[in-house]
């Protein structure tokens, strides 16, 4: 009866480590369904962003883009009038047309600060995330190390801080943290980033270039981003579903 005894709280003791397990894989993860939802991981940061179709409206007229058929029609006879654009969008509508674009992310989250920083968060779909990657054309063995833990997770929340400024083309990128579920990135993958920043910022310059971009300026201040650029027609592509 004793031998029993202890079988049983021996295995009371393995199923309350496999619960404890669960919620705390739940809460760093953020993608486990009812330990995320207990905790709140399986949503992303809330930086103060207001996500509406209306502040989408409000950001696409503010980039310029056609929301009628009769503006599409213009820029199709005319495609040198879109091109360039010189504006400043709001945190909430950053947040907006990043949430409703055809992009691997959804319910983003903005929060532009002062000398250039800038906090994003969001929901991260991870197997369109790195199909997005090859098409832009990132080496495969780079994507594999940037995702080889998510490797068996569908969606899961994202936080970057970091400060950003492009001039004449030319990228100014500092990385302060990444956050996949509520796990920073292991210490030597943040450590190969910050080692390779450089290059990092030559491959976003050729691949902005590649698209057809020419960026005089884009910076962060409190609560907008300001930009002074031309950019290619098919931009326009991620939110065409906005014309009516």
């Amino acid at each position: 009866m004793a031998r029993v005894k202890k079988r049983y709280v021996l295995l009371g003791v393995i199923l309350v480590l496999i619960i404890a397990a669960y919620f705390i894989a739940g809460y760093f993860l953020g993608n486990l369904p009812i330990a995320s939802d207990l905790f709140g991981t399986n949503k992303p940061r809330d930086l103060g962003a207001r996500i509406s179709i209306e502040n989408a409206y409000s950001g696409l007229k503010s980039l310029g883009h056609p929301l009628t058929l009769e503006e599409l029609e213009a820029i199709a006879g005319d495609p040198d009038s879109f091109r360039p654009v010189k504006t400043s969008i709001t945190d909430d509508e950053i947040a907006s047309l990043l949430s409703t674009a055809d992009l691997p992310i959804k319910l983003v989250q903005v929060r532009c600060g002062p000398g250039g920083r800038a906090e994003i968060s969001g929901m991260l779909n991870v197997k369109e995330m790195q199909q997005l990657l090859s098409r832009l054309g990132v080496p495969n063995d780079t994507i594999a190390t940037a995702m080889d833990y998510l490797s068996n997770i569908d969606w899961t929340t994202f936080y970057i801080d970091g400060a950003l400024d492009i001039k004449n083309n030319q990228v100014s990128l500092d990385i302060d943290k990444i956050e996949l579920g509520r796990i920073s990135l292991p210490g030597g993958l943040k450590d190969q980033i910050n080692d390779n920043i450089g290059s990092i910022e030559y491959y976003v310059e050729e691949a902005l270039g590649d698209m057809g971009y020419n960026i005089r300026s884009l910076s962060f201040s409190e609560g907008k981003a300001s930009l002074d650029l031309d950019r290619p027609l098919d931009s326009m592509e991620p939110w065409i579903g906005f014309v009516q």
